[in-house]
């Protein structure tokens, strides 16, 4: 049985390629299709799985996914959506490959277990060093933790922020940092290939939600998650 992980991430990593690569690296005949430009196909390719890019966006997404299926050698096939924006086209591309072979399109989006990571835990004494992991995005909530903090700007603590996002909505973010006077304490990392590297020394994991990817990612490194800055500020 082939299984077939499909993530449309194109320019930017998410969650959706994290799970399509843990699930692919579990499973020795198992493949990710990506959508994604060089570098997410080389940050999954350097994660030990076979990848094959296909460009599943667009009017032409169920063709170009019903090319790529068709050249996939297997006696049966399991496809599984990592991203929900790809499922119409995956969809619609079973209506057009024309296999004899069985082909299934999973109804539920896989959750891997996630490996545990060493990191370096935080020093003794040290004031506590928070972590924001995700894109930055008009919804992810960088903007209105930052307000928090700065409305502890009295209390000991650092941020690190791990992650990239368009300069229209980084930039406002920046700006009211320093507006509250809390910039020096946030250390501004950008995008990672490898979110644990910068795992090392942190406190608390800050998320939108406790099961979401990134809450995974920190549960991974036996990093505690919180929702709010009130739990321990």
């Amino acid at each position: 049985m082939k299984r077939i992980h499909l993530t449309a991430d194109t320019d930017t990593w998410t969650g959706a390629s994290t799970t399509a690569l843990l699930c692919a690296r579990a499973d020795a005949d198992a493949i990710v299709f990506s959508a994604g430009c060089d570098a997410i196909v080389q940050r999954l390719e350097k994660g030990g799985v076979e990848v094959v890019r296909v460009p599943f966006g667009g009017w032409f997404a169920a063709l170009n996914l019903s090319r790529a299926l068709r050249h996939v050698a297997g006696d049966s096939f399991e496809i599984y959506v990592h991203s929900p924006s790809a499922r119409k086209a995956a969809e619609g591309a079973l209506k057009l490959v024309g296999r004899k072979e069985p082909v299934r399109l999973m109804d539920e989006r896989p959750m891997p277990d996630f490996p545990a990571v060493a990191v370096a835990a935080p020093a003794a004494g040290e004031e506590p060093l928070l972590m924001w992991l995700g894109n930055i995005t008009a919804g992810c909530g960088l903007k209105e933790l930052i307000e928090q903090l700065g409305s502890r700007a009295d209390r000991p603590w650092r941020l690190r922020v791990v992650g990239q996002g368009p300069a229209k909505i980084v930039s406002p973010i920046l700006q009211r940092s320093r507006a509250l006077g809390i910039d020096r304490r946030i250390e501004w990392v950008g995008y990672s290939a490898n979110p644990y590297e910068q795992m090392n020394g942190v406190s608390h994991g800050i998320v939108a939600d406790p099961q979401s990817v990134v809450a995974r990612e920190f549960a991974a490194a036996g990093i505690p998650v919180i929702t709010n800055i009130s739990e321990i500020l």
